[in-house]
């Protein structure tokens, strides 16, 4: 049973084709292009479940692969995507948020370590449609609840897939530590956020929050009229942390 269609945008013939050929090997179907505009062009043509995209290719680059893709009219703007490359450079990794990576991985990294965060996203995104009447899923303070674990996908993917689909609802998040927050949603922005039970500035739990490689997390929808009404964007404020971050991580090195 095919477990789902990968799509791979590699400019490295070898190494991209290497990656389809692990991922048949996990049960996914998977089709390859070489070059940014050819990729986009599958993408739209296949709608696959997953794109794993490198940055560096031959023709433009993955940046704008992924900002193509968010940007178009239809279903392929919601497929999860993994930016592969260069990105150790906070610019990089902030340009990859911004035009809507799900997940950004630095090279060198193994195929296996690709597949693992591929089957997250499959699975994430499954999620959110499973067991949802389509009538319901139109509306997106009714759609589907869904947990999982820090270490197979970060934090901010799951803020930055929320606020794309436009969510209401709770997401609690718990550390390894067994440390807390809670943070409330109102159609795909930020209404209240506390930590360790206590009232917080959104920017401030989120800068917290971000750090933590290890736990859980657990999204439970709400409806709207019983959420407080929304003040902040996050996008902006999940950008807005990683760059205190790493300031603060700069200036203590």
């Amino acid at each position: 049973m095919i477990r789902g269609r990968i799509l791979v945008i590699d400019g490295d013939e070898w190494l991209g084709r290497m990656l389809a050929r692990v991922l048949q090997e996990k049960g996914f179907a998977t089709d390859f292009r070489d070059d940014a505009r050819s990729g986009f062009q599958r993408a739209c043509d296949t709608l696959p479940d997953a794109i794993v995209c490198s940055i560096v290719l031959p023709d433009i680059d993955g940046f704008w692969v992924a900002r193509r893709i968010r940007t178009e009219v239809g279903p392929v703007a919601k497929a999860p995507l993994v930016l592969v490359g260069d990105i150790a450079d906070k610019d990089a990794r902030i340009q990859g948020l911004q035009v809507g990576a799900d997940v950004l991985l630095e090279r060198p990294v193994s195929n296996e370590e690709i597949v693992a965060q591929v089957d997250a996203l499959v699975s994430m995104a499954r999620r959110f449609r499973s067991e949802t009447p389509e009538a319901e899923q139109s509306t997106p303070s009714l759609a589907a609840a869904f947990r999982g674990d820090l270490s197979n996908f970060p934090l901010a993917s799951v803020l930055m897939m929320l606020e794309m689909e436009r969510r209401t609802g709770s997401l609690e998040v718990v550390s390894g530590a067994g440390k807390r927050a809670a943070l409330m949603l109102s159609t795909g922005l930020f209404s209240s956020t506390e930590l360790g039970g206590e009232p917080r500035p959104a920017l401030e739990v989120l800068r917290d929050v971000l750090s933590w490689r290890t736990g859980r997390f657990a999204f439970r929808p709400r409806d709207v009229g019983s959420i407080p009404p929304p003040r902040g964007s996050i996008g902006a404020l999940v950008l807005e942390a990683m760059r205190l971050e790493d300031e603060r991580n700069n200036a203590a090195s």
